[in-house]
């Protein structure tokens, strides 16, 4: 069996991508990594007329639990600074059994936070015992019994009939 040189096969340091992607670590802890892209650090750092490398890193934590969330109707939120070369950070000391998201960011002169970017949202688990006959992970809300969801209308290619009739 031939065997693949390890040259040319080294991961990048950078996507180029904007992303912020939050991750569960476990009851009362988040991890979170991101990039933000050559573009967007261009537009802010013109947008502010300063260089992006000394503006303040700034991950706001939302706790969004049974909220619709809209950008402004969180429970509660805490900022966490981070360092300027950072690009990923753990979140301790959070609840559990809470919904989180979080925005990075930064600050105007007047601590005005504007987001740059939002992650995905996650749960934190329980850290108690479950009761007894409660399910030991979160029910999915489409599977319960007394939930009725209303239909995903499907994509164009999965309506497409595989046999039709056709004229010659």
């Amino acid at each position: 069996m031939k065997t693949l040189p390890n040259a040319g096969f080294e991961l990048p340091d950078r996507y180029h991508k904007d992303l912020l992607h939050l991750m569960v670590v476990d009851a009362h802890t988040l991890y979170v990594y991101w990039e933000i892209s050559d573009r967007r650090r261009w537009l802010v750092s013109q947008h502010f007329e300063c260089d992006y490398g000394t503006m303040p890193k700034v991950l706001r934590v939302y706790d969004v639990t049974s909220t619709f969330f809209n950008g402004s109707n969180a429970h509660s939120y805490r900022d966490v600074t981070t360092s300027p070369e950072a690009n990923n950070w753990y979140l301790h000391d959070l609840g559990a059994d809470r919904t989180h998201v979080v925005d990075i960011g930064t600050y105007t002169w007047e601590h005005e936070f504007i987001p740059l970017l939002r992650s995905n949202c996650v749960t934190t688990p329980k850290d108690s015992e479950a009761i007894w006959g409660e399910p030991l992970q979160s029910v999915v809300p489409e599977a319960q019994a007394n939930h009725v969801c209303n239909r995903i209308r499907p994509h164009f290619f999965e309506n497409i009939q595989v046999y039709s009739p056709y004229l010659r």
